[in-house]
């Protein structure tokens, strides 16, 4: 009879489990003594068997049941093939259907009964030790957290232990120019993210510079741990079967002053706490800086934006001799300088004159703009397509996924330990990730380069009809221009739609 084996590691913890290596031989001699021929051993090495989907090599068994491959599973014992009940049934009802039998051995090799009943007591069993093991891991986790335990990775910081980091100094010159673009020169964090993508800056799990994103960058700046300050027992598993993740009330987290850790100064983070703040309080209204206001009551509505702050411009008329009209960002103008010290007004007049003036040039001279945009992308592309040699980065991917296949192979022979085959597989994965970013951030440039290419001539198209118009409103701009931002030096620049 053909036979598959089935066995799994949950933890790293040798003096708790035993290694693959054992269940190998352990499974060798089972088929041996029982006349059977052992055809493969499917084998998840540091994955919990709380969810059925997490187990790469499971699921790969299921599959391969399809295919007549073997006539049987054989399992150590049932807390090997599931922790989780209904995974457990589904899994064995599953296998059945297809007629392999499903066989668990206990220590001393003798089968278990494969009446469901009998099977789903043990199983449930299996579950509720899982249960008593999450208790203890969370017992274990805040003794943790009370000692001071860090992050497996946090950038800016080398682990040296469980408790030690030491700042890393080409990371820390990332974390204080992160800092430094969000509070002294006003970029946001998707702008901060595509700088530090554009510079070729790798991040910490990836080494990717197209793994940054605006999530990323805000995570960095809110974290107290430049400063300092590190916080543990934020969060803990709500249900241990799933793994959710639930937050815990700030009177449960607990605080450590670790001075060593300091990357950047109290100043500049408080800094970056008070705008993160203010643009949390603004999010719902971030195109509009009262709540329900009519959006397209004035041309400009909503159109201007702070550069500092992120709010909407808002329109102010007042008459003295004749009528002024111009534009100002309602943060300084009604909250204070405290809260953005942007102090420019645009007269409105002022606005719409410069801006025919822009658009009549980009009408005079229309081929040269969108061939301007066009080269642009293009020259971008040609710059890296050395990067983006799909045929060389499908045969890499090959290469990297046999060399993967090897270590395994080693591992099996005892050729290297699990350490090593660890490390080994690991440094593989983010090299394999590398490259599929590299495709996807091509991808991502030639489709944006199309959506240039048409674009730009609708772009034109709608210039041509608002110069015609004689008189302007805001849902012809809106047609044409995503917004405009103005600095607290008075610097205008206009983002039309679907191109910048």
């Amino acid at each position: 009879m053909r036979v598959a084996a089935y066995c799994r590691v949950s933890t790293d913890a040798n003096e708790q489990l035993e290694s693959l290596e054992n269940q190998k031989t352990f499974f060798g001699d089972f088929a041996e003594k029982n006349n059977y021929k052992l055809v493969k051993i499917y084998a998840d090495e540091g994955i919990s068997g709380k969810q059925v989907k997490n187990r790469a090599e499971f699921l790969r068994m299921l599959e391969d049941a399809k295919y007549n491959i073997f006539d049987m599973v054989i399992v150590k014992d049932i807390s090997r093939f599931a922790r989780n009940t209904v995974d457990f049934l589904n899994s064995v009802r599953n296998l059945k259907s297809l007629g392999i039998e499903v066989k668990f051995l206990s220590n001393n090799q003798t089968i278990l009964g494969d009446s469901e009943f009998v099977l789903t007591i043990f199983s449930a069993m299996a579950q509720e030790e899982s249960a008593n093991l999450s208790k203890r891991v969370k017992f274990g986790k805040k003794v943790n957290a009370k000692k001071g335990r860090v992050p497996a990775r946090v950038y800016g910081y080398k682990r040296v232990d469980n408790f030690t980091l030491i700042p890393d100094e080409e990371e820390s010159e990332i974390i204080n120019r992160i800092f430094d673009m969000y509070v002294n020169q006003g970029i946001g964090a998707s702008g901060i993210a595509k700088k530090l993508s554009l510079n070729k800056i790798p991040s910490k799990i990836t080494k990717s510079p197209s793994s940054w994103n605006s999530k990323t960058i805000r995570r960095i700046l809110c974290n107290p741990i430049y400063i300092g300050r590190h916080i543990n027992n934020k969060y803990e598993i709500k249900d241990y079967l799933t793994g959710e993740r639930g937050i815990l009330p700030e009177s449960e987290h607990i605080h450590h002053d670790r001075p060593d850790f300091k990357i950047i100064s109290d100043e500049i983070y408080n800094a970056a706490q008070n705008r993160l703040t203010r643009n949390r309080d603004l999010y719902k209204n971030k195109y509009t800086h009262t709540q329900g206001r009519e959006s397209s009551r004035h041309i400009f509505s909503t159109l201007i934006k702070c550069a500092n702050c992120g709010l909407s411009f808002s329109r102010k008329s007042y008459t003295y001799k004749k009528t002024r009209t111009f534009w100002i960002c309602p943060g300084f103008n009604n909250r204070g300088a405290h809260f953005c010290d942007n102090r420019t007004t645009i007269e409105e007049q002022d606005m719409l004159d410069n801006l025919k003036i822009q658009l009549t040039e980009v009408i005079n001279n229309k081929s040269d703009f969108i061939q301007d945009i066009i080269t642009d992308y293009n020259k971008n592309i040609s710059q890296n397509q050395s990067e983006y040699d799909f045929n060389k980065i499908e045969k890499q991917i090959l290469k990297l996924e046999s060399e993967k296949e090897k270590y395994k192979s080693m591992y099996l022979n005892e050729v290297i330990g699990m350490e090593e085959l660890k490390l080994s597989v690991n440094n593989i994965e983010e090299k394999i990730n590398e490259y599929k970013n590299k495709v996807y951030e091509y991808e991502r440039i030639c489709k944006m380069k199309d959506n240039i290419e048409s674009n730009s001539k609708q772009l034109i198209y709608e210039i041509e009809n608002l110069l015609n118009m004689e008189n302007w409103d805001s849902i012809a701009l809106k047609r044409l221009i995503d917004y405009i931002t103005v600095n607290k030096n008075g610097e205008v620049h206009t983002v039309f739609k679907g191109i910048n």
